[in-house]
């Protein structure tokens, strides 16, 4: 799905509510017109452009919250186009920003809303709903608080919530797309999950990027991965064997030093199990860590691999011509890249590109899957 953009109701709003003139400035010289002006450099990506107006803004006022909103969500914003700790380091750049609006006005919905889509991104869906809530309670007729709202509650796989959420956002505009995109894959992982009622698995179907845990998930509870070898792994606690006489405390052992108190901890483990996934050197597993195309792509080949004793899956085609315009064909992921594409587990556009680096949405991962299943349903 494409990603949410800042809609032009943000800064509009912004410069109704915070465009009063100071005494001594001109019209066009006050914090409300430069967060204005800003927001608008910020739909056009002119990250700079957009910071330094609301640097301006916070100069005529260091207590403007809006500005302080404003900058963090240029910094959410290039966060969408970074990986790795760069993407990490705009995240919590965006966060201090959130913080010091809402510290500066409680009430600031912008900054609780921004700060609400950071949680998303950094795998703390509950408090994030629990924000956006907030926020759209404060002020019923604000489309941007019932939207992400919505949003957040569907992260959840709280579908009642979501709904109520996103009816009132369209209530207040229906022909928002940023709305009709949250309805469409709302109802899409409705359908999706018909008739499961753990809201942490069905809300893999509504997020738009999907981590470690969430594929493990769905690999381990849509296959059946105990027909793979088990092998001996590193256990980081709970018990690994129970002998005669000796009680049985409950305890899951680990295989990952951070999935100790995870939802999804006995299905991470049967991947780790079963060698579809692996720790990290450090012993961490980083669960919320979100998945790219080409990565989903490599875990839907090795399963192909693993269960048809076909090796050479995963590296096929290696050393010829690449098919897409964006996967050269000595890409380490394109093999199985190639494996999913010629079986319909994934797809390339109709241009040729495959997005590799792409994150890949629960839509597609939840069908992928499914497709999978089906294929392994001849051997």
């Amino acid at each position: 799905m494409k990603k949410l953009l800042i809609g032009f109701t943000i800064f509009v709003v912004l410069f109704l509510v915070a465009g009063c003139i100071r005494g001594g400035e001109t019209p066009m010289d006050t914090p409300g017109t430069h967060v204005a002006t800003g927001h608008k450099y910020l739909e056009n990506r002119q990250y700079d452009a957009a910071i330094s107006a609301f640097e301006k803004a916070i100069d005529l006022d260091h207590r403007f919250a809006a500005a302080y909103s404003g900058i963090g969500y240029v910094y959410l914003r290039q966060s969408e186009d970074a990986t790795g700790e760069t993407r990490k380091g705009l995240l919590d750049k965006a966060v201090d920003m959130f913080n010091k609006a809402m510290g500066y006005d409680v009430d600031d919905i912008y900054g609780k809303i921004g700060k609400a889509r950071v949680m998303i991104e950094k795998g703390d869906a509950r408090n994030a709903r629990l924000l956006a809530k907030a926020a759209a309670q404060e002020d019923k007729e604000n489309l941007q608080g019932a939207l992400w709202w919505g949003i957040t509650a569907g992260c959840v796989g709280d579908w009642d919530e979501a709904d109520y959420a996103l009816s009132r956002a369209n209530e207040i505009d229906s022909t928002h797309p940023e709305v009709q995109a949250a309805w469409d894959r709302l109802a899409m992982a409705k359908r999706l999950m018909q008739g499961v009622d753990d809201q942490n698995y069905r809300a893999i179907a509504f997020n738009y990027r999907i981590g470690r845990a969430d594929a493990a998930a769905l690999y381990a509870r849509e296959l059946d991965l105990t027909r793979l070898e088990r092998r001996s792994v590193t256990s980081y606690g709970g018990p690994t064997f129970v002998g005669p006489g000796e009680p049985d405390t409950g305890a899951i052992s680990y295989y990952a030093t951070d999935i100790a108190e995870h939802w999804a901890l006995s299905e991470i483990n049967l991947c780790i199990e079963t060698g579809l996934m692996e720790p990290y050197p450090d012993g961490s597993f980083l669960p919320d860590a979100k998945l790219n195309r080409s990565e989903f792509a490599m875990l839907a080949a090795k399963v192909l691999s693993l269960t048809t004793g076909d090796p050479e899956l995963m590296t096929r085609g290696m050393t010829g011509t690449s098919v897409f315009k964006d996967v050269r064909a000595d890409n380490f992921a394109y093999g199985a890249i190639i494996a999913c594409t010629t079986r319909g587990i994934l797809s390339a556009d109709a241009d040729g590109y495959f997005r590799p680096l792409d994150f890949i949405a629960g839509t597609d991962a939840v069908n992928a899957v499914r497709t999978v299943e089906t294929i392994l349903a001849h051997y």
